[in-house]
């Protein structure tokens, strides 16, 4: 059986909310310990997610992935980055990607699904969340400057993709 994404349901809140808590022992084993920290996201977000934008990556039967993704979003926090947009068009946004370990290639599945339904990308992590900055990095997203979230521990490293 081969993976999909869904939007996600209330159903998944329990497989969901493990799913973050192994990626926050993941990155703090990592030396990414504080994007996270121990607690975020937190349940009111999950919620929040399963209520609006949140998606699941299903294989097996099996929750593998978890993610928020907009489209024609509209991030407060990309208003005041400390560098510069590639471009002010409408844009789609990935938040609070997470994979359970052992899944390979959940990550890649995820930025594949996404670009086939938006083609202007944002995104942001933790300086420190190498393996983010490498997928990144591999899918030709391009370092944009630094946002601030106000509840966030520390900034944010900001890119972007935009592509016909």
């Amino acid at each position: 059986m081969g993976r999909e994404v869904r939007r996600s349901q209330a159903g998944d809140f329990e497989a969901i909310m493990d799913i973050y808590a192994r990626a926050r022992a993941f990155m703090a084993a990592n030396g990414n310990p504080t994007q996270w920290g121990d607690s975020s996201p937190g349940a009111s977000i999950v919620e929040a997610d399963i209520a609006d934008n949140g998606y699941v990556v299903v294989e097996g039967g099996q929750i593998v992935g978890v993610f928020y993704f907009e489209e024609n979003a509209r991030e407060p926090a990309y208003d005041s980055i400390e560098g510069s947009w590639q471009d002010e068009t409408p844009y789609a946004v990935i938040h609070r990607c997470a994979v359970r370990k052992n899944a390979g290639g959940v990550g890649q599945f995820i930025l594949d699904w996404c670009f086939e339904r938006f083609g202007n990308i944002r995104i942001d992590t933790h300086v420190n969340n190498t393996p983010m900055r490498n997928l990144l990095g591999k899918n030709g997203f391009t370092y944009r400057g630094v946002v601030r979230y106000e509840k966030a521990d520390g900034d944010r490293i900001a890119f972007q993709k935009h592509f016909p």
